[in-house]
């Protein structure tokens, strides 16, 4: 177990968790590798995953035995269709309903009109037409299991063609003139897309639940104990200031249709509301307690006291997550983490997990570092006080097991 996990020459383009861009994935082979060794060696039937994210750990638990019971949660209804489709799959009637697609935009019959805040801004005009009448030919497929893949497989298509820049996830705006220069192939490499993934997507499990929900609400609704492994990669900050995994999902959230989507009624409020409703990101008044504070105070005496509001409320909501993550787990836990620059200095978020999963009863078994080799955000993403801020380079997975 994890004595080796750089899998440097790895590439998701090669498997079904290339089918989709996500941020900050965990690595497939990484997270089989653990599971595989912890499946195969004891009783284990049940597998939970917190913040399911793109569905890489439950859908390599999946891979390794159809009969483990999944269970995931994770706030971002985009989050929650892609994992959806990647568990279940397609059905036999698929090359049925891509014929249908491809009929329908030969030559289109009726176009639903739809739109949203600032589509002009994130879209071209005739790309937006285009996006219309693949949506269209979507919302025409009757077989749901079939039409939550073709929204799935038109996530990237939506994100290539807009208006915001590639290098990073959050919003942002391109230059005038590389807006003039994008082609408009949204027909042509939807089909292209559909067909040449859709073999990737004939496993399928019986045996799996996902929750659209806030995490720290829904788990403390579980039976204690209730999970013989949770393995998952929390939030290392606030969304807002680290990865926003919201505000990156939302323009294909506004196309997909909201009958397809598992919706609360305030996701599509407006770009930022999913990072801001996220671990940490909202505003709370709870206070930590005396082992908490310790925990954290090494580094808030860093830190300028700007700063110190918004980590103290991250590791409060994290505090609850993990303190509630031990009661509902029975065997092991495994984290995959990050440590997180605030005001140049790191915050060691591996460190402090380690020690505060300790008090609760489990212990460390094995820990690994894996550089990541290749990223979307930049080595240096800021310049605070004239001096470079790098962003995190590298990653470390750790293994707790129960004591009693």
């Amino acid at each position: 177990m994890l004595n080796n996990i750089a899998f440097k020459d790895y590439k998701k383009s090669d498997d079904i968790h290339g089918t989709v861009l996500y941020p900050a994935v965990m690595v497939a082979p990484v997270q089989k590798s653990v599971l595989n060794d912890i499946i195969l060696k004891n009783d284990i039937s049940s597998i939970f995953d917190p913040f399911h994210g793109s569905g890489t750990a439950l859908y390599e638990a999946m891979e390794i035995s159809t009969n483990l019971h999944l269970v995931g949660c994770d706030i971002n209804p985009l989050a929650n269709l892609i994992t959806r489709v990647k568990l279940q799959g397609v059905n036999s009637h698929v090359f049925k309903d891509i014929e249908k697609i491809k009929s329908y935009l030969s030559d289109p019959k009726q176009i639903y009109p739809f739109s949203f805040p600032n589509m002009e801004k994130w879209f071209r005009k005739d790309i937006f037409e285009s996006l219309k009448i693949v949506r269209s030919a979507i919302m025409n497929i009757k077989d749901e299991q079939n039409r939550l893949f073709f929204w799935y497989m038109l996530c990237d298509i939506i994100r290539k063609h807009s208006n915001t820049r590639s290098s990073t996830y959050k919003l942002h705006i391109k230059e005038i003139n590389a807006i003039s220069r994008i082609e408009n192939k949204v027909v042509a490499n939807f089909i292209s897309t559909i067909e040449k993934n859709v073999d990737k997507f004939m496993h399928e499990s019986k045996n799996f639940v996902l929750y659209k929900c806030d995490v720290l609400k829904k788990i403390k609704a579980f039976d204690s104990r209730v999970f013989d492994v949770s393995i998952t990669s929390p939030p290392y900050g606030d969304n807002a200031t680290t990865v926003p995994y919201g505000q990156f999902s939302m323009l294909a959230l506004y196309t997909i249709s909201q009958n397809d989507l598992e919706l609360e009624g305030w996701e599509l409020d407006n770009y930022s509301v999913i990072d801001s409703n996220s671990l940490g990101g909202r505003n709370s008044e709870d206070t930590l307690n005396t082992y908490e504070k310790n925990l954290i105070k090494p580094y808030l005496d860093r830190i300028s006291i700007s700063k110190h509001k918004k980590v103290i409320r991250f590791f409060y909501d994290y505090f609850q997550f993990l303190k509630e993550l031990c009661r509902v787990t029975d065997k092991y836990i495994v984290l995959t983490l990050g440590n997180r620059t605030v005001d140049r200095v790191q915050i060691n978020l591996t460190d402090i997990t380690k020690a505060f999963l300790e008090s609760q009863n489990f212990s460390n078994i094995k820990q690994a570092q894996r550089d990541i080799p290749v990223k979307r955000t930049p080595k240096v993403t800021s310049i605070v006080h004239q001096k470079p801020v790098s962003s995190m380079n590298c990653e470390y997975i750790i293994v707790h097991k129960r004591d009693i």
